[in-house]
């Protein structure tokens, strides 16, 4: 497969990569970091591949309104994620959008304006990679691989939706690992599962509840406390102050939160916190007390307490 991009108004290609298409277990992932800064692009490019898989992550400005185009050659499926704000916003994400593809081959061509902050993350997939990794016959994607057998571009869910806290924590995983060699490799192929075995429970969660229906404000309402509780875990605020910073009431922000997020605010604030918690620990070899800090917990007994009933284990046990 072939995968290649370029800013239509210059003549050179951003990045150009050709992909074996089989799917062999044992081959080893390449990375390459490319950072481009050509008007009117600032780019920061991050790639893994191996034989079936090239994964992109690029965080991307512009200094004036250009036309990206994007090829893609060969059976794929993609997992594609795009997040952007304004390049002046404190939020570390902005509003999002991802969805699952099957792709023959394609060349697509989007507009980006300046003043806006873009992040861009896709997974392509060669179909027989794919299929080793999710099999043929999984409930999961049935009808998805039924549309795919007719070999005719289609995507998994007919809107874009919006991305989980999950998914953005499973890439930013997936793009700082430090691991190497045999184990690099089993983590990317593990984190690429998991990142698809989100989007197709969103999509399932959607149409099992498509008699909700939010109003765009709703939802950028609704997006904006989330990712004020994502921001400020070490001292959140109440859910009274958080309704106030995103212009709705407290009852309709508790339950608008509820129905399109599946997940109470106070649940979702523990999720977060404890997902930091084990990152921290695990990755930062940070102590339990300073931990207890980062998250909000002030005392380390009420930290440890409520990471061992999350976790089922102790702090302690997990840094042996």
């Amino acid at each position: 497969m072939l995968v290649k991009s370029k800013i239509v108004e210059l003549a050179d290609w951003l990045f150009e990569e050709e992909i074996p298409d089989g799917y062999v277990p044992d081959k080893p992932l390449v990375e390459n970091r490319i950072s481009i800064s050509k008007d009117p692009v600032h780019m920061e490019n991050f790639q893994l591949s191996t034989s079936g898989l090239f994964i992109l992550h690029s965080k991307m400005q512009f200094d004036r309104p250009v036309q990206v185009l994007t090829e893609i050659e060969g059976e794929t499926i993609t997992s594609q994620f795009i997040f952007f704000k304004p390049t002046d916003s404190k939020l570390p994400y902005g509003m999002s959008r991802h969805n699952i593809r099957y792709i023959p081959s394609v060349k697509s061509i989007h507009e980006v304006e300046p003043g806006i902050e873009y992040t861009y993350f896709i997974a392509v997939i060669s179909k027989e990679y794919y299929l080793n990794l999710i099999k043929r016959d999984s409930l999961l994607h049935q009808q998805f691989v039924h549309e795919i057998e007719k070999g005719e571009y289609v995507s998994f869910s007919e809107e874009d939706l919006m991305a989980t806290y999950e998914m953005q924590h499973t890439i930013t995983e997936l793009i700082e690992s430090k691991k190497k060699g045999e184990i690099r490799r089993l983590h990317t192929e593990s984190r690429v599962v998991e990142l698809l075995m989100y989007q197709f429970e969103q999509y399932n969660e959607k149409t099992e509840s498509s008699d909700l229906l939010f109003h765009e404000e709703d939802v950028q309402r609704l997006e904006m406390a989330r990712q004020i509780l994502e921001q400020r875990i070490a001292n959140p605020p109440t859910q009274k102050e958080l309704a106030a910073e995103v212009l709705t009431s407290e009852s309709k922000l508790r339950k608008d939160f509820k129905e399109y997020f599946s997940v109470t605010i106070h649940d979702y604030l523990t999720r977060v916190r404890m997902e930091k918690a084990k990152s921290y620990l695990l990755e930062d070899k940070m102590t339990v007390y300073e931990v207890a800090l980062l998250t909000g917990y002030g005392h380390q007994n009420n930290f440890s307490s409520a990471f061992k009933k999350y976790y089922g284990i102790s702090p302690g046990e997990l840094k042996m």
